[in-house]
């Protein structure tokens, strides 16, 4: 049975771009809009093997999803890689893929995080 990704991005082509190359190679992939559905999600869905966090979105932001998770036990210890063009705005603490994506080191990071599909 193939892992589940979340997708995290306000960008509606980057999302369903994103899903599309991940679904090509067997990942099941949840998207979200912004943070504050993407919380939903977390707490009503099936626990991600990997999430990629875009930081400038409206409703919540990364920074704000970021906080939020970090607040939440059962949550804290997701494997989130940020995804943005301003890396140097990123929290030291996380890991960043810098936008425009690699998909080369997308698809590393997805495959290390959920080495069980496929």
């Amino acid at each position: 049975m193939s892992k589940l990704v979340l997708l995290i991005d306000d960008e509606e082509d980057v999302r369903e771009t994103l899903r599309d190359i991940l679904e090509d190679r067997g990942y099941r992939v949840s998207v979200a809009e912004n943070g504050r559905a993407a919380l939903d999600l977390l707490r009503s869905d099936e626990r991600p093997c990997f999430v990629l966090l875009d930081l400038i979105m409206p409703e919540m932001n990364g920074w704000e999803f970021l906080d939020a998770i970090e607040r939440d036990e059962e949550l804290a210890d997701l494997p989130i890689v940020i995804s943005t063009s301003a890396p140097d705005q990123a929290p030291a603490d996380r890991r960043v893929l810098p936008k425009p994506l690699n998909l080369a080191m997308l698809l590393e990071q997805v495959r290390v995080a959920c080495p069980n599909c496929k």
